[in-house]
């Protein structure tokens, strides 16, 4: 155990337990930044180890960052389907990683805001032998004032984003 780690009985935990954690939330809400803080608190208090399979991430490394804004058109069959590629790989990789022995906690950041993504995440994990607990975990913004200066700042963000490049905003 690290210096600042709380023994795991202490929270109801033993040394054999897991825990995925599913985001959900539209773009920009703050998932990411929810994922961050609390991996590096269950890192630093608790000394467990603790990895974010981020979609957006695994769509830069397997499509490039220079992507057109109609890659993220809904009516984009292809890439609908790329998107989807970058989805499953970061799944894939959470369960190899829950797969590892020990306790460790894992997070899936994709938006999953539809109720079937959600079922079907459920069904991948539990059909992988992930037994896991599984929380979902979904970022909401219904303050107008939070969200115009998030949008506006979203804004400026995805101009200068590699998610964005050339997207013609």
């Amino acid at each position: 155990e690290g210096e600042n780690a709380t023994p795991l009985e202490v929270i109801g935990a033993s040394a054999s337990d897991k825990l995925v954690i599913i985001m959900v939330g539209l773009p920009g809400t703050g998932k990411t930044h929810i994922a961050k803080r609390i991996c590096r608190f269950v890192d630093f208090f608790h000394d467990i180890p603790s990895q974010i399979f981020n979609t957006s991430e695994y769509r830069r490394k397997l499509f490039g960052a220079k992507i057109p804004a109609s890659f993220f058109d809904p009516n984009n069959k292809e890439a609908l389907e790329k998107r989807g590629k970058a989805c499953e790989a970061a799944l894939a990789d959470l369960i190899d990683y829950m797969k590892q022995d020990g306790v460790r906690v894992g997070v899936y950041d994709a938006t999953n805001s539809l109720r079937e993504r959600r079922q079907e995440v459920m069904k991948i994990l539990k059909d992988a032998g992930i037994k896991a607990k599984k929380i979902f975990l979904e970022s909401i913004c219904d303050d107008d004032e939070v969200s115009l200066s998030s949008g506006i700042f979203l804004f400026f963000y995805v101009v200068k984003s590699v998610s964005y490049v050339d997207s013609h905003l």
